[in-house]
């Protein structure tokens, strides 16, 4: 599955950008700070958030069968527009959701303006949870976000974080059934381990090494 999307179709992805306003636009991302509204003992940018789904996918390919090389673009580039648009927390999404709907085509109008057609394609699976790709990065998303979120609570942050903290077991739970039918191996026994995995990464403390 690692090399079912070909060389053309990868280059095609980013194809409306030379290579130096391609640099200048994803720097931004370096810059924009994650959970804006919230009380944060650390800041997370966008661009460290993308590597850890980035991450999170590679290592997830050892349990699932998905297209590796799609799902990583799409792990990279998922927030790509909010160079563009900027980064606006999911409570406020949550509270407004015309301000959503319109979030979304503004993505869309990004990626199809500086990227590609195809890659807003990529991104309209990630957003109605369309595929194993797409699964796979959400599930990477949130493991990256539990990670964040644990951190913050161990240095005292104990406010918003533990909401966030305590909602995303039913959704890792959700999204590992819904993975359940792309195991590599047999369905129950891997989506049991790969739940068994995350749920040591809740209860384990975050070591100084």
């Amino acid at each position: 599955m690692l090399n079912k999307m070909d060389r053309s179709t990868i280059e095609k992805l980013l194809e409306k950008e030379d290579l130096t306003h391609f640099a200048k636009s994803v720097d931004r991302l370096r810059f924009i700070t994650r959970y804006a509204t919230a009380p944060r003992s650390s800041k997370e940018s966008v661009a460290e958030h993308s590597f850890f789904v980035a991450a999170y996918v590679l290592k997830l390919a050892q349990y699932y069968q998905f297209d590796v090389t799609e799902a990583l673009a799409l792990a990279l580039m998922h927030d790509y527009p909010e160079a563009y648009i900027s980064d606006v927390p999911h409570p406020i999404k949550v509270q407004n959701p015309e301000l959503a709907n319109a979030l979304e085509k503004a993505e869309e109008k990004v990626l199809k303006d500086h990227l590609s057609n195809e890659m807003a394609s990529i991104l309209n699976r990630f957003n109605n949870a369309d595929g194993p790709e797409a699964l796979v990065c959400i599930l990477a998303d949130v493991m990256s976000v539990v990670s964040y979120a644990k951190y913050e609570m161990e240095l005292g942050n104990s406010s918003y974080m533990r909401q966030v903290y305590e909602g995303a077991k039913p959704r890792f739970e959700s999204l590992i059934e819904s993975l359940a039918k792309y195991t590599l191996g047999d369905q129950a026994e891997t989506s049991f381990y790969v739940l068994k995995q995350i749920e040591d990464i809740f209860e384990s403390r975050i070591e100084n090494n």
